[in-house]
């Protein structure tokens, strides 16, 4: 009887740490997941200005061209690295994604599409190489896509 009772005894101590175990794993992950969509808008913020650079004569349109490549290329997996349980409640300090975004899914899958469509807007104006339209193009991609989004769902990082 005593050997079945130790025997209980240290399932559920096992069973304890391969849980805690994979809390942290998981926390791991988030942490991991929270820090791709971090790099990912910073290879965003690149992108732009790569193709601010373009406009005001310190870029070439070959490095404008690509950058927009890569824009459009990562607009349709935004949602995507927003995967619940990664914002500022959970992981202060490491994000900036308010709660809202889940609170508000559908209003935030929306802007991802729009942003896109401003991005092709963009393609077309570096395309034609006018610097004045790729200026205001990417004012508007920069308010009606980025702006969209940053402006009611983002806390900035001290």
């Amino acid at each position: 009887m005593r050997q079945v009772w130790w025997s209980g005894v240290a399932a559920a101590a096992v069973a304890l740490v391969v849980g805690f175990g994979a809390v942290g794993v998981v926390a791991q992950d988030k942490l991991a997941q929270i820090q791709t969509r971090r790099d990912t808008m910073k290879r965003q913020g690149k992108d732009f200005k790569a193709i601010q650079d373009y406009v005001k004569g310190a870029g070439d349109q070959a490095a404008a061209e690509k950058a927009i490549a890569d824009l459009e290329s990562i607009a349709p997996k935004i949602t995507s690295l927003f995967p619940a349980g990664t914002g500022l409640d959970a992981f202060p300090g490491k994000t900036g994604a308010k709660p809202d975004i889940w609170k508000e899914w559908d209003k935030f899958k929306a802007i991802p599409p729009v942003l896109a469509a401003e991005e092709e807007k963009l393609a077309a104006a570096i395309k034609g190489g006018d610097k004045a339209a790729i200026g205001a193009q990417l004012a508007n991609a920069g308010k009606n896509g980025c702006g969209a989004c940053h402006t009611p769902f983002r806390e900035k990082l001290s």
